[in-house]
Protein backbone atom coordinates (compact mmCIF):
# COMPACT_ATOMS: atom_id res chain seq x y z
CA UNK A 1 0.00 0.00 0.00
CA UNK A 2 1.56 3.43 -1.17
CA UNK A 3 0.79 6.76 0.58
CA UNK A 4 1.74 10.10 0.07
CA UNK A 5 2.88 12.16 3.16
CA UNK A 6 3.19 16.01 3.43
CA UNK A 7 6.84 17.04 3.82
CA UNK A 8 8.15 21.04 4.19
CA UNK A 9 7.33 23.72 6.50
CA UNK A 10 4.63 25.14 4.21
CA UNK A 11 3.62 27.78 1.75
CA UNK A 12 5.57 26.55 -1.62
CA UNK A 13 8.23 24.37 0.32
CA UNK A 14 5.26 21.55 0.44
CA UNK A 15 6.68 18.53 -1.53
CA UNK A 16 5.26 15.07 -1.47
CA UNK A 17 6.93 11.84 -0.79
CA UNK A 18 5.71 8.71 -1.33
CA UNK A 19 5.69 6.26 1.52
CA UNK A 20 5.48 2.53 1.14
CA UNK A 21 3.88 0.88 4.12
CA UNK A 22 2.51 -2.46 3.77
CA UNK A 23 0.73 -5.00 6.21
CA UNK A 24 2.89 -6.48 9.11
CA UNK A 25 3.40 -10.21 9.62
CA UNK A 26 2.24 -11.02 12.78
CA UNK A 27 5.91 -12.04 13.98
CA UNK A 28 7.12 -8.16 12.92
CA UNK A 29 4.00 -7.42 14.93
CA UNK A 30 4.92 -9.45 18.10
CA UNK A 31 8.86 -8.32 17.99
CA UNK A 32 6.71 -4.22 18.02
CA UNK A 33 5.15 -5.27 20.96
CA UNK A 34 8.09 -6.90 23.01
CA UNK A 35 10.55 -3.96 22.01
CA UNK A 36 7.43 -1.63 23.76
CA UNK A 37 6.70 -3.55 26.95
CA UNK A 38 10.58 -4.14 27.48
CA UNK A 39 11.52 -0.15 26.63
CA UNK A 40 8.85 0.52 29.84
CA UNK A 41 10.80 -1.96 32.51
CA UNK A 42 14.78 -0.55 30.39
CA UNK A 43 13.53 2.79 31.26
CA UNK A 44 12.55 2.34 34.93
CA UNK A 45 16.34 0.35 34.69
CA UNK A 46 17.68 3.63 33.37
CA UNK A 47 15.60 5.94 35.96
CA UNK A 48 17.34 3.50 39.30
CA UNK A 49 21.30 3.73 37.72
CA UNK A 50 20.64 7.11 36.92
CA UNK A 51 18.98 9.22 39.73
CA UNK A 52 17.28 6.88 42.01
CA UNK A 53 13.30 5.67 42.17
CA UNK A 54 10.67 4.72 44.99
CA UNK A 55 7.97 2.28 44.92
CA UNK A 56 5.21 3.04 47.01
CA UNK A 57 1.41 2.05 47.26
CA UNK A 58 -1.87 3.26 48.79
CA UNK A 59 -3.71 -0.42 48.33
CA UNK A 60 -3.95 -2.23 52.08
CA UNK A 61 -4.89 -5.76 51.91
CA UNK A 62 -7.89 -5.11 54.59
CA UNK A 63 -9.63 -2.61 52.47
CA UNK A 64 -12.13 -2.91 49.93
CA UNK A 65 -11.71 -2.85 46.30
CA UNK A 66 -13.29 0.14 45.77
CA UNK A 67 -11.47 1.89 48.74
CA UNK A 68 -8.30 0.86 47.53
CA UNK A 69 -9.04 2.45 43.60
CA UNK A 70 -10.01 5.62 45.58
CA UNK A 71 -7.16 5.41 47.90
CA UNK A 72 -4.51 4.73 45.00
CA UNK A 73 -6.01 7.43 42.59
CA UNK A 74 -5.80 10.04 45.20
CA UNK A 75 -2.11 8.80 46.14
CA UNK A 76 -1.49 9.83 42.38
CA UNK A 77 -2.34 13.11 42.63
CA UNK A 78 -0.41 13.22 45.56
CA UNK A 79 2.62 12.16 43.70
CA UNK A 80 2.04 14.79 41.22
CA UNK A 81 1.31 17.76 44.53
CA UNK A 82 5.09 16.21 46.08
CA UNK A 83 6.99 15.82 43.02
CA UNK A 84 5.81 17.95 39.94
CA UNK A 85 5.50 14.82 37.74
CA UNK A 86 3.61 11.72 37.95
CA UNK A 87 4.26 8.04 38.56
CA UNK A 88 4.69 4.95 36.56
CA UNK A 89 2.22 2.46 37.19
CA UNK A 90 3.11 -0.91 37.99
CA UNK A 91 1.75 -3.98 39.63
CA UNK A 92 3.52 -5.02 43.06
CA UNK A 93 2.74 -8.03 45.78
CA UNK A 94 4.10 -7.42 49.06
CA UNK A 95 3.85 -9.36 52.45
CA UNK A 96 1.70 -7.78 54.35
CA UNK A 97 1.55 -8.18 58.07
CA UNK A 98 -1.27 -7.99 59.91
CA UNK A 99 -1.31 -5.69 63.28
CA UNK A 100 -3.46 -7.74 65.67
CA UNK A 101 -2.18 -11.43 64.61
CA UNK A 102 1.25 -10.36 63.22
CA UNK A 103 0.76 -12.60 60.22
CA UNK A 104 1.78 -12.24 56.95
CA UNK A 105 0.13 -12.60 53.69
CA UNK A 106 0.88 -11.47 50.16
CA UNK A 107 -1.06 -9.44 48.55
CA UNK A 108 -1.63 -8.08 44.93
CA UNK A 109 -1.64 -4.18 44.61
CA UNK A 110 -1.55 -1.21 42.74
CA UNK A 111 2.18 0.80 42.93
CA UNK A 112 3.68 3.64 41.57
CA UNK A 113 7.49 4.09 40.65
CA UNK A 114 8.89 7.31 40.66
CA UNK A 115 12.08 9.36 39.79
CA UNK A 116 14.16 11.01 42.24
CA UNK A 117 14.58 14.10 39.09
CA UNK A 118 16.69 16.80 40.73
CA UNK A 119 15.63 16.52 44.48
CA UNK A 120 18.39 15.68 46.46
CA UNK A 121 18.94 12.06 47.99
CA UNK A 122 17.51 13.47 51.37
CA UNK A 123 14.54 15.65 50.18
CA UNK A 124 13.24 12.66 47.96
CA UNK A 125 13.24 10.01 50.72
CA UNK A 126 11.11 12.42 53.36
CA UNK A 127 8.96 13.24 50.61
CA UNK A 128 8.39 9.29 49.79
CA UNK A 129 8.16 8.03 53.83
CA UNK A 130 5.78 10.72 54.10
CA UNK A 131 3.36 9.50 51.65
CA UNK A 132 3.71 5.78 52.84
CA UNK A 133 3.02 6.93 56.54
CA UNK A 134 -0.08 8.78 54.98
CA UNK A 135 -1.58 5.99 53.51
CA UNK A 136 -0.56 3.77 56.52
CA UNK A 137 1.79 1.54 54.15
CA UNK A 138 4.04 -1.11 56.33
CA UNK A 139 7.25 -0.01 53.81
CA UNK A 140 8.34 2.12 51.47
CA UNK A 141 10.86 1.44 48.93
CA UNK A 142 13.89 3.83 48.05
CA UNK A 143 16.98 3.51 45.74
CA UNK A 144 19.20 6.29 45.65
CA UNK A 145 22.07 4.28 45.57
CA UNK A 146 23.35 0.49 44.04
CA UNK A 147 21.04 -0.66 46.64
CA UNK A 148 17.60 -0.51 47.66
CA UNK A 149 16.21 0.23 51.46
CA UNK A 150 12.97 -0.81 52.33
CA UNK A 151 11.51 2.03 55.30
CA UNK A 152 8.94 1.19 57.72
CA UNK A 153 6.56 3.88 57.86
CA UNK A 154 3.85 2.29 60.83
CA UNK A 155 4.87 0.44 63.56
CA UNK A 156 4.49 -3.25 63.04
CA UNK A 157 5.86 -2.64 59.00
CA UNK A 158 8.88 -4.14 59.59
CA UNK A 159 10.93 -5.62 62.37
CA UNK A 160 10.84 -3.46 65.13
CA UNK A 161 14.20 -3.36 65.71
CA UNK A 162 14.84 -1.70 62.16
CA UNK A 163 13.58 1.44 60.86
CA UNK A 164 15.28 1.00 57.66
CA UNK A 165 16.11 -2.89 55.58
CA UNK A 166 18.70 -3.40 52.82
CA UNK A 167 16.86 -5.01 50.09
CA UNK A 168 19.93 -5.61 47.41
CA UNK A 169 20.18 -4.66 43.63
CA UNK A 170 17.45 -3.36 41.08
CA UNK A 171 16.84 -7.32 39.43
CA UNK A 172 15.19 -7.17 36.23
CA UNK A 173 13.16 -10.39 35.28
CA UNK A 174 13.99 -11.19 38.80
CA UNK A 175 11.67 -12.66 41.71
CA UNK A 176 11.31 -12.41 45.41
CA UNK A 177 9.63 -14.05 47.91
CA UNK A 178 8.68 -11.28 50.14
CA UNK A 179 7.55 -8.62 47.08
CA UNK A 180 8.01 -7.78 43.54
CA UNK A 181 6.71 -5.85 41.06
CA UNK A 182 5.53 -5.85 37.11
CA UNK A 183 5.56 -3.36 34.58
CA UNK A 184 3.54 -4.47 30.60
CA UNK A 185 4.00 -8.58 31.50
CA UNK A 186 7.72 -7.90 32.94
CA UNK A 187 8.40 -8.61 36.06
CA UNK A 188 11.45 -6.89 38.63
CA UNK A 189 12.51 -6.91 41.97
CA UNK A 190 15.28 -5.68 44.54
CA UNK A 191 17.71 -8.66 45.84
CA UNK A 192 21.36 -9.81 45.88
Amino acid sequence: MDQCMLIGRGGKNYKYKKVSQGMKTFSEFMVECSQLEESSLSRIKSKSDKSGIAALSADRGDKSRKENQARSKQLQKDIRGSFGRGPTKVKGSYLEKDKETGKERKVKEKSYVIDRGKLSKRDFKKKVKKLGKKYKQDSVLTQTKKTATLHRTRKGGLDKNKKGENVGRFKPQGKNPYGQSQIKGKTFSYGD
